[in-house]
């Protein structure tokens, strides 16, 4: 599409001006088609501003989300290769597992903002405007007891999406919460269908909520207290176009070694490396108990390893951590 090609090239020259005449020559149109392009793209809401006689010029700080700039910018070659962006969604993987669910391999559905995001064990995730929700359709050739690595990997993704753009080093906090500075800036939903005949994997919907730009002082006390975003936590937030592109990048790159041979092994390490509470005292809350452990990292499953105040290590499969700071304990 001209629109598309032509948003490529504002991208390339992002902040800078390219006249009419430059797009129509390289690309091989008539300045009209240039024209109708440009007023496309305005009328999404693309802050291209043009000057008589100097051309074209792409704001440097335009957030506009849609699916030619983020095409613009995307390197990954399947998640992402087919995508939506539609600015107000229920939830993202709600759309897609009910709309979109024959698509292919790495089709995304992308929202500017939910009104029912959903977050683990059926709480809601608040997705004001402001942040990037994404969720990803996979075909994975995996058992069932290792879906849990597609969620470790979505975490691992997100951290390495974050380092690449910004100066920011995100933790992750078991199972899947990403932390900045204690605070939590994007939560992770993994949801599969299974074939009912074979009990095997159909396909799986992985969702990604990330903080950008979001006005965390608007946010619901309980969620105010612990969620931060990158526009607090950086001098110069990435656009939220530039977080997608890149995240479905790294999330491709982590896909392609997990599918491989010892992938899950080295996935654990990417994701060790970045877990927030390791030898830290915590607190383990269970469907029947609560109590304090050290964590010791994670097993070859995934799970996380800690060690009771009796000395004896246990495994944890199912439940939620929380990380005890040091006043916390002395307090006690």
């Amino acid at each position: 599409m001209i629109r598309q090609k032509v948003l490529q090239e504002l991208e390339a020259h992002r902040g800078k001006q390219i006249s009419g005449g430059m797009l129509a020559k390289q690309l091989g149109v008539s300045r009209a088609a240039i024209w109708k392009a440009i007023s496309a793209l305005r009328s999404e809401g693309m802050n291209i501003v043009s000057v008589t006689g100097g051309g074209y010029c792409l704001s440097s700080d335009d957030d506009t989300i849609n699916a030619e700039g983020i095409h613009a910018l995307r390197k990954s070659k399947i998640m992402g290769r087919s995508l939506v962006v539609i600015p107000e969604v229920t939830s993202t993987n709600t759309v897609l597992r009910q709309d979109y669910p024959d698509r292919e391999e790495g089709f995304s559905v992308i929202a500017t903002r939910q009104t029912a995001g959903k977050g683990r064990m059926g709480r809601v995730f608040t997705s004001p405007d402001g942040g990037v929700y994404i969720s990803i359709l996979l075909r994975p050739n995996i058992s069932l007891e290792n879906l849990s690595f597609l969620t470790i990997l979505a975490a691992v993704a997100v951290c390495q999406a974050i380092e690449k753009l910004t100066d920011l080093k995100p933790q992750i906090k078991w199972v899947n919460d990403v932390l900045i500075n204690g605070k939590k800036i994007c939560g992770i939903l993994t949801e599969a269908s299974i074939e009912g005949e074979t009990g095997n994997i159909d396909h799986v919907v992985i969702g990604i909520g990330v903080n950008v730009r979001t006005d965390i002082s608007k946010m619901p006390d309980e969620v105010r207290n612990v969620a931060g975003s990158l526009a607090q936590l950086c001098k110069k937030p990435p656009r939220r176009a530039e977080v997608i592109a890149a995240l479905l990048e790294t999330f491709e790159n982590g896909y392609n070694i997990l599918c491989s041979e010892n992938g899950q092994c080295e996935i654990l390490k990417l994701y060790e490396n970045r877990l927030c509470c390791k030898n830290e005292t915590i607190e383990v809350y269970t469907a029947n108990e609560r109590y304090n452990a050290i964590c010791k990292g994670v097993n070859s499953a995934g799970n996380l390893i800690i060690e009771k105040s009796d000395g004896t290590i246990s495994v944890l499969q199912a439940g939620e951590i929380r990380i005890r700071t040091r006043q916390m304990i002395e307090n006690q």
